[in-house]
């Protein structure tokens, strides 16, 4: 009964002042009583080198067999009780308020709100393209702002775990650290507070580092903790110089699907043919012409919403083109909310296009896929393409676009047509699917792919 109560004791003891002190710092240090008490939890935990110290300790006959029993047991009882206690006291999806995370897409009713996107990239090549559409979306001074997360995704083959780094840059640009030998990762930074020095844009550079396999839950969880409105990614493949598309790695076009699927905001896939050329725009010499392909539903609304901010640059053209059906497949309209949601929205739009020079609106009456093709083709010469993934209007039903012949279906049937060989264009393709509380069914091919779990966790920045 003695060593029994006096295993208690040391565990109380051993417990109390690691949990107790971590807790207390933690607070001071204005951290969440839940993520301070699962940190004092995790502070608790014994190891291997704990149990070495006492094997010696019992060979130099500094620990008799009943001190070192109590302690062994200490040990193994504290690391035992660490999971079950941080996970009952640790949820991360619980820790964003009901009214904290509300703007989960770019259509909205409140338009001058803050508008917050994460941006995605793999290397530099993407970064030109990258600055430049962010540029196109600041909006005007009425606006809150336009607040740019952008996340490089790196790839972490040694060992199974994920980190995602918040970088801070002094006053010239540089980073804190590494003040005299710049790494790849750093000069990414310096391209990026440059940016956001020259423009209204506050711009956040953060690394995403973890395995192919969670790079996803990376991206929507980065995009959930920064309230995103829009993730966007690069396609996975890249142009040549011959106009040709050459895949990069197919591991991304399976993160890209994945984040589709999981994304707790609406998402962007960037086809980058070049936006703006090969360096970053100033605002002052932007001049490009934006094309918005709406053939109705939920994504087409979306990527009109977009393509309306954009509009408010001084630099930007916008052409608003809407597919009507021919008398022949007038009967093929899906449900008459989304008609419905439709015409309202291109209402608004169309009553502000009237007051704005930069802003054009067309209506094309198509039968049958050629005809949308041959539409579609007349406006290949603008700068930018922004389309819905999943057009759910009659069009869809009338003009399949040889959707099922491309092995790329997270672009969809328009996307898809617009990245194709036999479709001319040098315009960059941005493809969106909105957000919604029910989730539309994806692609077979999307729907079939198995997801993996790791643990959470990474440095969050304030």
């Amino acid at each position: 009964a003695q060593s029994w109560g006096l295993l208690v004791l040391v565990i109380i003891t051993a417990c109390f002042g690691k949990i107790a002190g971590t807790v207390s710092v933690s607070l001071l240090c204005k951290v969440p009583f839940s993520e301070a008490l699962a940190l004092g939890f995790l502070m608790n935990t014994k190891g291997l080198v704990e149990l070495i110290v006492l094997n010696i300790g019992k060979d130099r006959k500094v620990l008799n067999d009943q001190t070192f029993a109590i302690m062994v047991l200490m040990a193994i009882f504290t690391t035992f009780i660490t999971t079950p206690l941080v996970m009952a006291v640790y949820k991360p999806a619980k820790r964003q308020g009901k009214g904290d995370y509300k703007h989960k897409t770019i259509e909205r009713k409140e338009s001058n709100s803050l508008l917050r996107i994460l941006a995605c990239f793999h290397s530099y090549r993407n970064i030109p393209t990258m600055i430049n559409l962010i540029e196109a979306s600041r909006g005007t001074e009425k606006k809150e702002g336009l607040c740019v997360y952008a996340l490089h995704l790196m790839e972490l083959s040694e060992r199974p775990s994920a980190m995602l780094m918040v970088h801070k840059a002094r006053k010239n640009g540089l980073p804190f650290w590494n003040k005299v030998k710049q790494s790849g990762g750093d000069q990414i930074v310096v391209a990026f507070e440059t940016f956001r020095q020259l423009s209204q844009v506050v711009v956040r550079p953060m690394t995403a580092i973890s395995s192919i396999s969670s790079l996803h839950e990376d991206i929507c969880e980065s995009a959930e903790r920064k309230r995103a409105a829009m993730i966007i990614l690069p396609f996975h493949k890249h142009q040549r110089v011959d106009g040709t598309f050459e895949t990069t790695r197919t591991d991304y076009q399976l993160v890209n699907k994945r984040v589709l699927e999981q994304a707790p905001c609406s998402v962007g896939i960037l086809v980058d043919r070049g936006l703006g050329g090969t360096t970053h725009i100033s605002a002052s010499n932007v001049d490009s012409i934006i094309t918005v392909l709406f053939f109705g539903g939920h994504d087409d609304r979306e990527a009109l919403a977009y393509g309306t901010r954009m509009a408010e640059h001084p630099g930007i053209s916008l052409t608003v083109v809407r597919f009507v059906p021919g008398p022949e497949v007038s009967g093929e309209i899906v449900t008459a909310d989304i008609n419905t949601s439709d015409d309202r929205v291109l209402m608004e739009f169309k009553n502000k296009a009237s007051n704005e020079n930069s802003i054009s609106y067309e209506e094309r009456v198509v039968r049958n896929s050629r005809e949308t093709i041959e539409a579609i083709r007349e406006f290949s010469r603008c700068n930018l393409f922004v389309v819905g993934q999943m057009p759910e209007n009659h069009v869809t039903a009338t003009a399949k676009l040889n959707a099922a012949k491309t092995e790329c279906l997270e672009l969809g049937a328009i996307g898809s047509l617009l990245t194709s060989p036999e479709f001319s264009t040098s315009a960059s393709v941005l493809v969106v699917q909105q957000y919604r509380t029910t989730k539309k069914s994806p692609p077979p091919s999307l729907s079939s792919t198995k997801v993996a779990e790791i643990p959470e966790g990474d440095v969050e920045s304030p």
